[in-house]
């Protein structure tokens, strides 16, 4: 177990030396990974499907009626808050024909009708009505419920379980979630704003975004820079789960030790990997959540960026406050990472068969393609 003490320990060698976490070694990772149409199937049915996969937090749905549907390796799935204020994950289909119930997300629905025919279905995934009903009578109203699925709250985060394989797997994850994630337990927190972005990468491509901070003095010049020391980070992993933590400028002005957890908190800037597609980036006061998910295309993928506090805000200054934070956040990223990791992912194209080069000063980055590739050895 790692310790406060040892985490500023060791940044405070990083920052008096001016180094950073090391791998053992360079490690290469074939360009194919990024492009191969065969292989994206492959890890959308053995790492979306069969696996278990983080949906989302509880925050997103606080009241009873409350919803939202992701997308995931072309099933659409619908998180809802019932009138016991239970939180389910239903097949997002209509039982009689197959359309999809709803889109996005929403507050307070009493029920659910399909944009079809009308059939309509309760909080808790029942069908309650169907015109012409004379006309199907043969099968009883309880056959025609909305499949559902198993979905687990841990520390606020939902993790959706296909089978039993799946809940073996999210079991033995558990212990590393829980430590991973223990002063973050996402009951508390509350939900600001959250967008939906489709940048044309590969959705491992995106999650390498955020994955080193050996690229911010290049890339985010003017508008992470000032803040984040470069290629200076501490890296632990969690089984598959990943921690980075890294210094802002205010450590190393400080010229002295860190003296507790507030300090090192407003002094660093930390990032959580619940593998294999949810990235927490951590604030004292709040924290941003980023989901990605593979669309139909090897070159696609959607991205949900999400930011909570910790507070409840209501006032026009506060509500000021975390609009221009959540923007800050955003435009990084959709205004420099992405753009660049497009250009990336056509360059891929024209030389498929060499391999891209994840230094020593990169652990995170070969931890994490380590991780994909030994899921879907055993999983295959």
């Amino acid at each position: 177990m790692v310790t406060l003490l040892d985490i500023k320990d060791r940044l405070q060698s990083l920052i008096v030396n001016k180094e950073t976490d090391y791998a053992k070694s360079i490690y290469k990772n074939p360009v194919k990974e990024y492009i191969d149409e065969k292989k994206a199937l492959i890890e959308k049915k053995v790492i979306f499907e069969r696996s278990p996969i983080c949906l989302g937090t509880v925050a997103l749905v606080p009241n009873i009626g409350d919803w939202f549907t992701v997308d995931i390796a072309n099933k659409s799935i619908l998180i809802v808050r019932n009138k016991k204020s239970e939180i389910s994950a239903y097949l997002n289909i209509c039982s009689h024909r197959g359309a999809k119930l709803v889109e996005g997300s929403g507050k307070k629905a009493h029920a659910f009708k399909c944009p079809y025919h009308s059939w309509i279905y309760n909080l808790d995934g029942e069908l309650k009505s169907r015109p012409r009903e004379n006309a199907f009578k043969e099968i009883n109203k309880e056959q025609c419920s909305l499949q559902k699925f198993d979905l687990d709250n841990n520390s606020g985060f939902l993790w959706l379980i296909k089978d039993k394989k799946s809940k073996s797997m999210h079991s033995l994850n558990i212990k590393y979630l829980n430590e991973l994630l223990k002063d973050h337990d996402f009951n508390k927190y509350q939900h600001f704003k959250s967008i939906k972005i489709n940048p044309k990468l590969n959705w491992k491509l995106a999650v390498d975004t955020f994955l080193e901070l050996y690229h911010i003095d290049e890339l985010h010049s003017k508008s992470l820079a000032p803040i984040i020391k470069n290629d200076l980070q501490l890296f632990d992993s969690y089984g598959k789960n990943i921690r980075i933590i890294g210094a802002r400028h205010s450590a190393v002005k400080l010229n002295r030790v860190i003296k507790n957890q507030r300090e090192f908190d407003i002094h660093t800037i930390q990032m959580r990997v619940l593998f294999p597609n949810t990235i927490l980036v951590c604030h004292p006061d709040h924290v941003e959540v980023w989901q990605i998910f593979p669309k139909d295309k090897v070159n696609e993928c959607e991205v949900s960026f999400s930011l909570y506090t910790k507070e409840p805000f209501f006032s026009k200054s506060s509500i000021r406050h975390w609009e221009n934070n959540f923007n800050l956040a955003l435009n990084a990223v959709v205004q420099e990472d992405f753009p660049l990791g497009e250009n990336v992912q056509k360059g891929f194209y024209a030389s498929p068969k060499r391999n891209i080069i994840f230094g020593k000063n990169e652990p995170a980055l070969q931890h994490f393609h380590k991780k994909i590739k030994s899921a879907l050895k055993s999983l295959a």
